[in-house]
């Protein structure tokens, strides 16, 4: 019975290190705060469910391995970047994902051609 508990515990843990940071991260004060990011060289990075718009913001900085010029925060929604083929690029939030990512595509259309969602998140609020 012991060994069934200690070999349940440590699959929980390995299961729990395993989760994404953002996973683990905790809104604060009714604020789950959110990221995305692009960069050259097709760069990108997104986080959710942060604390504040600085831990967002790194968290993005962090996945894209510093690599990301354009980060856009958001909290309590969901936020996507549109990239065009020449750099063009468009943001946008929305609380509806399918909203968020066509707006975002909607705003690149003017600046490039042949506009898609590079990157997207959602808060869990």
């Amino acid at each position: 019975m012991g060994r069934i508990l200690g070999l349940s515990l440590m699959v929980s843990m390995v299961m729990l290190t395993a989760l994404p940071t953002s996973a683990m991260a905790a809104c604060a004060n009714g604020y789950c705060w959110g990221a995305v990011g692009i960069g050259p060289g097709g760069a990108w990075g997104n986080a959710y469910d942060y604390p504040s718009q600085r831990a967002a913001a790194q968290a993005v900085q962090n996945s894209c391995q510093g690599d990301c010029t354009t980060i856009k925060t958001f909290y309590n929604t969901c936020g996507a970047i549109a990239k065009g083929d020449n750099g063009g690029w468009g943001w946008a939030w929305h609380g509806n994902l399918e909203e968020a990512q066509s707006r975002a595509i909607a705003y690149c259309v003017p600046n490039d051609r042949n506009c898609r969602i590079a990157t997207w998140a959602c808060t869990s609020r």
